[in-house]
């Protein structure tokens, strides 16, 4: 039996999960929280694609692997939709200096995110309800800019996965694509962990910091029980984007 901690990963270890998970979900990125609450989706996730830079069936392509494999992993719905009216998540490949307009037109004024827009090399926002459940989101990437600073793949992944409720950045929590300083192109095996936890039945939108902590324990236990936590490794890689690519 392989079951002892004995050659375990710092990321495989409960406290370790526990820590990253409430660094990741329930701190805010660019904006003070005095008291963040867990946010998810509930309803089934329509995408809608949009392209006026770049490759756009290439675009399209990455982005379907890369929610396919999401949808796997949280057991939410993810389709596309050619409708903007039933669409709640609109995904925008432009130019660089296309980027403003774009804000304007799906998130709205950009003087309201100009830090983010200042900094970061392509964007995502989001909204909620009272019930603290993600309804709308949208992604923005820039295709010129990411590519000059070999973001592209990055900014697929990460704003994406972002938006399914874990928002935050954090440079504690590693190996993770939620880590601006390490080299993660692709899912980890620790953001596999996180987006299960995510989702799992024993959490519940709207938990503070201290339910989410006391929910946890059942929340590890059933990633034990599944084997999520040992198989981590393997599983995140599959239908993932990054064995897509061959890479």
């Amino acid at each position: 039996m392989a079951s002892c901690s004995f050659g375990q990963e710092r990321w495989q270890q409960d406290d370790y999960i526990q820590e990253s998970f409430i660094k990741i979900a329930l701190e805010r990125e660019y904006k003070e929280t005095k008291h963040p609450k867990l946010i998810r989706w509930h309803k089934p996730i329509k995408l809608f694609f949009e392209s006026d830079q770049g490759d756009a069936s290439l675009q399209k392509e990455l982005l379907s692997v890369h929610a396919q494999h999401l949808a796997q992993i949280t057991g939410l719905t993810i389709d596309f939709t050619t409708s903007p009216e039933q669409a709640n998540i609109f995904v925008i490949f432009t130019s660089y200096d296309n980027m403003e307009n774009k804000v304007r037109q799906y998130i709205g004024d950009p003087e309201k995110i100009r830090k983010a827009l200042d900094e970061a090399i392509c964007l995502g926002n989001f909204s909620r309800n009272s019930q603290f459940e993600i309804t709308k989101g949208s992604i923005i990437i820039p295709v010129d800019y990411a590519r000059t600073k070999a973001r592209f793949l990055d900014c697929i992944v990460e704003e994406i996965t972002q938006l399914l409720g874990l928002p935050n950045d954090s440079n504690d929590v590693f190996p993770s694509v939620f880590n601006d300083v390490s080299v993660d192109t692709y899912l980890s095996p620790l953001d596999y962990l996180l987006l299960k936890a995510l989702y799992s039945p024993h959490l519940k939108p709207g938990m503070d910091v201290a339910q989410t902590k006391a929910a946890f324990a059942k929340v590890l236990a059933e990633l034990h029980a599944n084997k999520d936590i040992e198989n981590a490794v393997q599983r995140v890689q599959k239908n993932s984007l990054k064995t897509y690519l061959g890479d």
